[in-house]
Formats: structure tokens, sequence, C-alpha cells
């Protein structure tokens, strides 16, 4: 499980529409919990609405956007995320695959009895007992986490997709502590077989009926080199809602793969054939027009493996209304950490003319980096773009739907902000 996409990217049939299904799921969750009293009715589920993150999820603050309750779906308003470098536990995103009942709570549910197996192209399977794991040193990441449906809504400008209709709000800045996986297997003197070229990670899910566990295959060698099984979460023990007791964490790699609750690490020599593998999580390998049909196979597709690069206006919001003249924009920007970063380009004028911003470069290359520019503003409506630049040359697309999809995975679009002076 993971802080991204909905196993099976669909609406099933005969379910209500979208807003009032997510209000009645609301009010089924908060009738259980007694916080609408005896009787649940339309209005008080309205009145309810800017409780529901809190109460869905006992911790979160009350101001993130609830896309759905079961699974539960929460977003970061991005004027939230403008506050803090690292982002606070509290205003984190969640993205969960299937609902798990023990897990809809920020407090950490602790290493006791947790096991994880390892099995596949191995000397012998193992049995690791995760309290072993607080013995060993440890490795801490401040990196971006991100749901790799992040900004699907701006693929609709193309053509509809599916999923859930995420803002910008579907990503944090965090630090996660823990333990290498090459140290863990060194620790435990496992012998890869040299077969393995892959390593896929098995949660601890609830699945509906009919439905398949959730299960990411990654590039064994990413892994070995990047991954390591997380215990903490900016500094303290992990909460249950992000993964805890322990979660598989790569660096540099979309939330899909930050697989949660982790009980199973198979070291095997293709990619995973589950459907949270393929037909899910994975982009034309070729662009698309938008609206045709899109059947992924391993040789026409990619999976949702590392992060594009991408940049991100936090504030002005969309929309807002700004004196004419000089206004600060803020926001951030980040990749895969392969490559530093090294320009933000700021346009007042949809592109016709660009400045640079001011740029904070992180000690970490999975971080993002802040940036700000002091822009002038015309009287009237003007759009605002920002796109990013790396040390290998990598940006951003002028028209982010050239890489639409079906599903809106991976945008990563020249950002355009709406913004009206006067």
């Amino acid at each position: 499980m993971s802080d991204t996409f909905l196993s099976g990217d669909h609406e099933p049939d005969g379910m209500l529409p979208a807003v009032d299904r997510r209000l009645f799921l609301k009010g089924a969750t908060l009738a259980a919990s007694g916080a609408l009293g005896s009787m649940v009715s339309w209005s008080n589920l309205l009145a309810a609405d800017k409780l529901a993150a809190e109460v869905l999820v006992p911790g979160k603050d009350p101001r993130l956007i609830v896309h759905t309750s079961a699974p539960v779906v929460i977003e970061t308003p991005t004027v939230l995320l403008a506050e803090s470098q690292v982002t606070p536990t509290p205003l984190i995103f969640v993205r969960n695959v299937q609902p798990h009942a023990e897990a809809a709570t920020i407090k950490p549910p602790g290493l006791a009895d947790w096991k994880i197996e390892l099995a596949g192209l191995l000397d012998q399977p193992r049995t690791l007992d995760a309290k072993s794991l607080a013995d060993l040193d440890h490795v801490e990441r401040e990196m971006v986490l991100q749901c790799s449906g992040n900004s699907r809504v701006l693929f609709n400008a193309a053509a509809a997709v599916k999923g859930t209709q995420w803002g910008r709000g579907g990503m944090a800045n965090v630090r996660f502590a823990g333990v290498p996986l090459a140290k863990v297997l060194d620790r435990l003197k496992v012998k890869i077989d040299p077969r393995a070229k892959f390593l896929t990670a098995e949660g601890e899910d609830q699945p509906a009926p009919g439905e398949q566990d959730f299960e990411h295959s990654l590039p064994l060698e990413d892994a070995l080199n990047l991954s390591f099984l997380a215990l903490s979460l900016n500094g303290q023990p992990l909460p249950a809602v992000h993964g805890g007791p322990v979660r598989l964490v790569t660096p540099g790699f979309y939330g899909t793969m930050n697989v949660k609750w982790l009980r199973r690490l198979r070291f095997d020599a293709a990619e995973s054939d589950h459907t949270s593998q393929i037909p899910h999580y994975r982009t034309p390998r070729t662009p698309i027009r938008p609206g045709a049909e899109f059947k992924p196979t391993y040789a026409n597709s990619d999976s949702n493996w590392r992060m594009k690069i991408k940049c991100v206006v936090l504030s002005p919001a969309p929309g807002a209304t700004l004196p004419a003249g000089e206004t600060v924009v803020r926001g951030v920007a980040f990749n895969d950490g392969d490559a530093r970063i090294e320009t933000v380009l700021i346009s007042p004028d949809a592109g016709r003319t660009w400045q640079r911003a001011q740029l904070d470069v992180p000690e970490s290359p999975y971080a993002w980096y802040r940036w700000q520019a002091a822009l002038k503003l015309p009287p009237g409506k003007t759009q605002v773009w920002a796109r990013a630049i790396d040390a290998l040359g990598r940006s951003q697309p002028t028209d982010g739907s050239i890489y639409w999809n079906p599903q809106g995975y991976t945008w990563n679009g020249v950002e355009k902000i709406d913004v009206q002076a006067g």
C-alpha cells in the first residue's frame, strides 16, 4: 500500500456520483464515531465537512482536503505546504490503496511481533524480526514524497482522465529514517541469486472481496543502492497511516513505490504481473493522443518509478486577486535526486519573458528546493509560469498534456497560474 493511487483507478458500477459518494462515506465514518450524533443528514454532512480529515485520521489537520473516505485519500492545500521546508506530519497527504482498520491514525503501531519475510531468488528464505532493526545503524533522508497522480486534474484540459482528481497537494517534503536494505541483507548474510533483477515489496492490506493485495516491483540495483526500511518519519516513530511500523522507502521514486506496512520482500527475475504493477501505475513510453485508449504492456509503457522534474507554485494560489505592481511568487522544485536543480525560471506574462528565481539549495538531493521571485504584474488578468532545469538539462514541457495518459499519472508540465492584478 502506498501514499498514491487507488488500485484499479476506476469507479465501480452502481456507485453514487463522486461528490455524493464522498459525502456519504464521510457521513458513515462520522456517524460511526459519534461525531454526528444519532441522525445523519446531508446538512450535517456539509457542516461537518471541514472536520472530516481529522475525524477520518485522528491527528490530521482539519484544513486538509478529503477526496474519499474508504480508502482514505486526503490532499494538502498548497498554501499549507508553503509554511515550512519539512512538512509537519499532521499536514502530510494520505493515499491508501485499500482500507486498513488499524491504520487510520498518526500514532505509531510499534514493532512488537512485526515480521518481514525475505523470499524468492535467495540462497534460502529468511524471516526478519522488525525489532532487530532498532539495533542497526540508521540513515535519515530528507525527500519529496509525491503521489504519482499529483496534479492529475491538469490533464483534463486535454481530455478527461480517471482516478482521484488531485490538485497540486498530493506531495510533501519529509524526513524518513531507517536501515538501508543492503545493510539488512548483509546482517542476515543473504546471498542473492544472479538471476534476480527486481525487488517486489508486499504490504499488509485488507483488500475487498475480489481485489488483489498490493505489491510493487523496483529494479533491484536501485533498491540495493537507495532503499531502506523506514522506522521513523520527521523524527518520530513511523505513524500507522504513513506505513508504520515499517515501510520500504526509496528516495527519488514516486510514493506508490514506497510500500507501506511492509511484510514481504521478494527477489524476482522479472517485474510483478500484479494489477498494481501492470496495467496500473504505468505511462506510455511514447506520447499518445489525448483521449485515446491505451493498454499498457511491459514493452510499450514505463512503471511509475523515478520522479520527473517538477516545479510548483505554492503562493499565490490559482485564481488569486493581487495588487497590481510588485508581488512575490513562491514555490518548490524537485526531481529524482540524480542531478542538482540549477535554475528555476519565472514568467509574469505566460512565457514571453523570463527571469531567474532565488533558489535555496537543500542539503539532501532528494528534498525540494524552495524558490521565490519578485514579479511586476500589470493590471488585469495574467498567467504566471514557472519551470525548473537541472544539471542534466532536464526540464518541463511547455504543454504538460504531451504526456497525457488515461490514468493521469506523472504530470510535470510547466506550472501555469492564472491571477488577477488590480
